[in-house]
């Protein structure tokens, strides 16, 4: 049991910590604070001793002493109460503890005690707290005007009381009355006059920061938000770009191999060596159309850098495999190949296949096509066109091979014609401009 006791005051310590961080036991504990400074300095006014005998004598009786004591009191009251609801309801708070500030400073017997900084405090939380800084300031002016009508009311009740404190014309409280009003009034307002624009200082100073604060935390939300989006959009682009790969890696595998597999089921009976060439051919196929799938979706661990993507170099290859599926391709070459970039270099290669695809699948048997490149300075231009029948082409497909086309060119800022050929036949016409080098 005894070791269980450092543990339980633990956990009561915790409870009593947790209780203590709330606003409401701090403002509390503030009230608290300054009614106990303010009955430990004004402990000999609060026990019927006046400051002296003359005063004494000037309130009569101990009972007017102890009614000016209770009054004083009660006036303290809205302080307390500003203490407590400052948070809520700042500037309530502050008329409250103003109003009982003032109310202190016109009864001059009693000197200022330290109950009276709640208007300090109050001022403070208004200027933090405040949306508007507009309205912390006109608070503030008013409040220094208040201060200088306060003091020169109190100065007028000391000069009604001070002949009956003192047999002659002498200071009363540190005030000169005879010499100069207007100082005296200022003499006495100076410092709460200076409390209150400290106050008002560094409230104001703590909302600039809590202010700059919300603001970074909402750039931070911003970015992070930002972030994501474009995190998204890449995301998309990254989806888009795979599947115009695969279609396209696709498209061109599978048609090539049932073009072959037509092939060899056609020839199977009279010609069992044109049957085995074809499946080989539709073998070797699918296997370069697997592994470029795996390429495109990263899924080649072994050495993806040693396949690079193809290119205007890969055409010869292309228009063989083409060739060899039974559709006769011309290749034609216009101007002095440059290197291209590699976004252009694999735009003219992929263009290049869709539209061989495009003619094995929709231009019917025997059709022939044709494969043109022309380099010129600032461009690439790219046509191929077949002389096949146009019924249920791509004009009337799903056209995903063309929307992947335009996809392409335009992402390279070019421009890409489709359609069918006045002297019969489809064409692709694209023109894909190639940076200049500065």
């Amino acid at each position: 049991m005894d070791a269980g006791r450092p543990a339980d005051l633990y956990i009561g310590w915790v409870r009593i910590q947790r209780h203590l961080r709330r606003p409401l036991a701090q403002d509390v504990g503030l009230a608290l604070l300054l009614v106990v400074a303010s009955v430990l300095l004004g402990a000999r006014a609060f026990v019927l001793v006046p400051d002296d005998e003359k005063k004494f004598a000037a309130l009569a009786i101990a009972d007017a002493w102890r009614l000016y004591v209770l009054w004083w009191w009660l006036l303290a009251l809205p302080a307390v109460a500003g203490l407590l609801i400052r948070r809520r309801w700042p500037l309530a708070a502050f008329l409250l503890a103003a109003a009982s500030a003032a109310a202190h400073q016109l009864q001059p017997v009693l000197r200022m005690l330290p109950m009276d900084l709640a208007v300090v405090i109050t001022l403070y939380t208004f200027a933090s707290l405040t949306r508007s800084r507009r309205a912390s300031v006109a608070t503030l002016a008013g409040a220094l005007v208040a201060v200088c009508a306060v003091s020169f009311a109190g100065l007028f009740e000391v000069a009604r009381i001070g002949p009956q404190l003192v047999q002659r014309p002498q200071p009363v409280g540190g005030i000169q009355w005879e010499p100069n009003l207007l100082l005296d009034v200022f003499s006495v307002a100076a410092v709460p006059a200076l409390l209150l624009g400290i106050a008002w200082a560094v409230g104001d100073n703590t909302r600039t920061r809590r202010l700059y604060q919300i603001a970074l935390e909402q750039r931070a939300a911003d970015l992070q938000r930002e972030r994501d989006q474009r995190a998204a959009l890449a995301v998309a682009a990254e989806r888009a770009r795979i599947t115009r790969e695969l279609h396209d890696v696709v498209a061109h595998g599978v048609s090539v191999m049932v073009v072959q597999a037509q092939a060899a089921a056609a020839a199977q009976q009279r010609h069992p060596e044109v049957t085995a060439e074809a499946l080989v051919h539709v073998i070797d196929t699918g296997r370069g159309s697997l592994a470029e799938m795996r390429r495109v979706l990263g899924l080649r661990r072994d050495a993806p850098l040693l396949e690079p993507q193809p290119g205007i170099g890969a055409l010869p290859a292309l228009i063989d495999e083409v060739r060899g599926a039974g559709t006769p391709v011309a290749l034609q070459v216009d101007g002095d190949p440059v290197p291209l970039p590699a976004g252009v270099d694999l735009s003219a290669y992929r263009i290049v296949q869709e539209a061989l695809t495009n003619t094995r699948k929709h231009a019917g048997a025997g059709a022939r096509a044709t494969v043109r490149l022309a380099f010129e300075p600032d461009r690439l231009e790219i046509e191929v066109a077949d002389d096949g029948r146009v019924g249920p082409g791509p004009s009337t497909s799903d056209g995903s091979g063309l929307r992947g086309i335009e996809e392409r060119v335009g992402a390279l800022g070019g421009s890409v014609s489709t359609g069918p050929r006045p002297n019969g036949g489809f064409g692709i016409h694209a023109f894909l401009p190639i940076p200049v080098a500065s």
